[in-house]
């Protein structure tokens, strides 16, 4: 009886994990070939939808370590059972991307108006092009410094770099500002602060992503 009950747990940690290897496993209802990428959808797919994969994939190659052929499949969810079971931990995030796997997984967002949602009362929103910019790039990270790079780097470096290819992130200067003087531990600031010092780093070196990386190897 021990066994079964190891196999029918086995079984079912498989049935789990699976979808998270192979998203489209969860049944997606639309689908479509945009550029070089998969898209995989809960909602109808928006003629602007390739507009917006265009412009993720422009802002990514702008990075000197982007991949000019990357072609992760995208899981747009509505936020709901699917974007839960593929986040697991990260539910609070925009997007998620896993070493491996290499897939992008959005949550809620609204292709129509190029935005993706996260529960949060500040910071709740950004652009769906910056975000898959952003979890292209950390795939292009893990590509040029190897699987274990989310391990190997701090957040504050990958996530701030990631938003500086993207062109910003979930706050302005402004509302940074603000947010600065009334509530200066928001975990939002978190990346602003990050993509200012990385844009301040670049700046300084000349824009050499490698020597960036190393310097927090030392």
């Amino acid at each position: 009886m021990r066994w079964r009950r190891q196999a029918l747990y086995g079984a079912a940690v498989i049935i789990f994990l699976s979808p998270i290897a192979a998203p489209q496993l969860l049944a997606f209802p639309y689908s479509a070939k945009l550029g070089q990428h998969r898209i995989y959808s809960e909602t109808p797919i928006s003629p602007r939808l390739s507009a917006i994969i265009g412009d993720a994939d422009s802002r990514a190659a702008t990075s000197p370590i982007g991949l000019p052929d990357a072609r992760q499949p995208i899981f747009l969810t509505d936020g709901g059972w699917r974007w839960a079971w593929l986040a697991l931990t990260s539910r609070s995030a925009f997007a998620i991307s896993r070493p491996l796997f290499e897939t992008i997984v959005v949550n809620r967002s609204d292709h129509s108006k190029d935005a993706v949602f996260r529960p949060a009362a500040v910071g709740g929103r950004r652009t769906l092009s910056g975000t898959l910019a952003h979890e292209m790039t950390h795939g292009a990270i893990r590509a040029h410094f190897g699987a274990m790079a989310d391990f190997r780097y701090p957040a504050e470096l990958r996530e701030g770099y990631c938003d500086y290819v993207a062109g910003g992130g979930s706050l302005s200067d402004e509302e940074a500002a603000q947010l600065v003087k009334s509530d200066p531990g928001h975990p939002a600031l978190k990346y602003w602060r990050g993509r200012k010092r990385i844009e301040a780093e670049l700046k300084r070196n000349g824009g050499n992503v490698d020597a960036l990386f190393a310097s927090y190897d030392a």
